[in-house]
């Protein structure tokens, strides 16, 4: 409580003085309708409490340390005699430490003239014996004195954990001085950072304005704020660094499905995870996920395929390690599987081969319409195109990346390499639309020029430039368009077979006149 802005806290005095004569609490215990029952206690020589020896020794001051002997209790015992009141608790400082367990609570502790509790078992007989009055004296910080008294005050024995039966009606002379604390709170030093459910250290939320206020009414140990409410921590649920509170028998996963966390009465254990190669990281009714993707099944921890290989990477996990050709179905195709050049040996392998040019090719191989182009065409000896709708499909069943090796006719191998690779439907003229960063030996990045150019054979004019229809100047399908000067490309892959050349790579160290070339995709961080 408050006293005019002071907490009670200097001097706080619990005593008991018996309320009526022992012939009362006798008619008491021998009328049948009353409602109220007490221990059955023995004669005895010893005082019962303080008013018994007032009452026998009113020719002199029975204020100090007295013997007493409750009715019923083993032995007599030293009580603080105020007056005709027993004194039952003292606390004037800090010197003695009421953070006590059961049994000193029980048996008592601390000095009977100084701060003590009388302990538990000694009030229990005390106030089972007759009715008792409780009074409370109050002393504040400032001086400011007062008391509370209760007209009925009983604990019962430890078998029933001392509860308090009875308090009686209260008077007081503080009435307009007294401000109760909240349930769950106590008087205590005011604090501008507060320890709260979603700060339980108590180092984030330092808004609090104490201004003229010291103190105030605080939370207690191993009790938290919740809004205006004080709650014990194990009801807050658990606090997650970075998160936020995490509700009792709730699960948490972190935003990339790398941690989970779990809360359990205001316990959190967490473990690492990943997904599975073959699962998303994904949010499902409000909450992250790892769930196997599309072919997959299993709990996204651990995912087991349940249809065909998506491309040549599958069929190097699943199937076979050689080169060769194979059977694929990428996730949204539902034209039934088809054939795929698989090269197994080149920097880890797995990769799809979407392209190849050899020197032997006939002058005009690869100066196909839009339609052969988007179906596909040619042999994997002599050179051949995948098609670009299958490019489309295997490109967004995930992130790719692609690899184009060279030999030019001084007979020098070179490779460029792009982290990404996606071209998108026909609908928007296989457009691509990714291209990543480059790396390899070509010298150049003559491929970036083509980034997000449409695709243009001799019958569809997408380049976007009126000077040249340039699949048709090149005599062969690809992404060209207008960049920095050059109106059609930096690379060309499949233009028009010279009697020394396939294609062309623009800077490339050595000649940039090429005999040889094969384009290939992996899905992206598979090596």
């Amino acid at each position: 409580m408050e006293l005019e802005g002071q907490l009670c806290r200097l001097f706080f005095l619990c005593l008991l003085a018996a309320q009526r004569s022992d012939a009362e609490v006798t008619q008491d215990n021998t009328n049948p309708g009353s409602d109220t029952s007490y221990f059955f206690y023995q004669d005895q020589s010893y005082p019962r409490d303080c008013k018994d020896i007032h009452d026998q020794c009113s020719t002199r001051n029975a204020t100090g340390a007295q013997f007493i002997q409750p009715d019923g209790y083993d032995a007599p015992f030293w009580v603080f005699c105020s007056g005709d009141w027993t004194v039952i608790q003292r606390r004037s400082d800090s010197l003695i430490d009421f953070s006590r367990g059961w049994d000193e609570y029980r048996d008592g502790f601390g000095f009977i003239n100084a701060n003590h509790w009388l302990g538990n078992k000694k009030v229990a007989h005390l106030t089972n014996q007759k009715t008792y009055e409780l009074r409370i004296d109050i002393e504040t910080e400032s001086g400011l004195t007062g008391f509370i008294s209760y007209g009925s005050f009983r604990i019962i024995d430890e078998f029933s954990d001392y509860s308090l039966v009875s308090v009686g009606r209260i008077n007081d002379t503080l009435e307009s001085a007294v401000t109760w604390c909240p349930t769950n709170t106590i008087p205590g030093n005011c604090n501008r950072c507060i320890a709260t459910c979603a700060d339980p250290s108590g180092t984030v939320d330092c808004s609090n304005d104490c201004g003229d206020i010291q103190h105030t009414c605080i939370c207690p140990p191993n009790y938290l704020m919740d809004g205006t409410d004080c709650i014990r921590r194990e009801e807050c649920g658990c606090y997650k660094e970075g998160h936020g509170v995490i509700a009792d028998g709730v699960s948490y996963v972190a935003p990339d499905c790398s941690e989970r966390c779990a809360c359990s009465s205001g316990v959190l254990s967490c473990v690492s995870q990943s997904c599975d190669r073959d699962a998303t990281c994904e949010e499902v009714n409000g909450v992250k996920s790892c769930s196997c993707n599309e072919g997959f099944a299993g709990n996204g921890l651990r995912c087991t395929r349940i249809r065909t290989n998506r491309d040549c990477y599958d069929i190097m996990r699943y199937v076979s390690t050689a080169s060769g050709v194979y059977s694929i179905t990428p996730s949204g195709w539902t034209r039934g599987p088809f054939n795929v050049n698989c090269n197994m040996t080149i920097d880890g392998g797995g990769w799809t081969v979407i392209q190849r040019r050899v020197q032997t090719s006939s002058r005009y191989d690869f100066n196909r319409d839009w339609e052969t182009y988007k179906s596909g065409f040619g042999s994997y000896s002599r050179g051949f195109w995948i098609g670009n709708e299958q490019l489309y499909y295997l490109t967004n069943q995930g992130e790719y990346e692609l690899r184009i090796d060279m030999v030019n006719r001084d007979l020098s191998a070179y490779h460029a390499k792009y982290d990404l690779f996606r071209i998108n439907a026909e609908s928007d003229k296989y457009k691509l639309s990714g291209l990543g960063s480059f790396t390899g030996t070509a010298g150049y990045d003559a491929m970036t020029h083509h980034h997000n150019k449409y695709f243009s054979t001799r019958d569809r004019d997408n380049d976007g430039t009126s000077q040249y229809h340039c699949a048709d100047y090149n005599d062969g399908g690809w992404w060209y368009g207008p960049s920095s000067g050059y109106y059609c490309s930096h690379c060309d892959l499949n233009r028009m077979y010279y009697s020394s050349n396939v294609g062309g790579w623009y800077n490339l160290p050595g000649s940039d006149y090429l005999l040889y070339t094969e384009m290939k995709i992996r899905p992206r961080g598979a090596n």
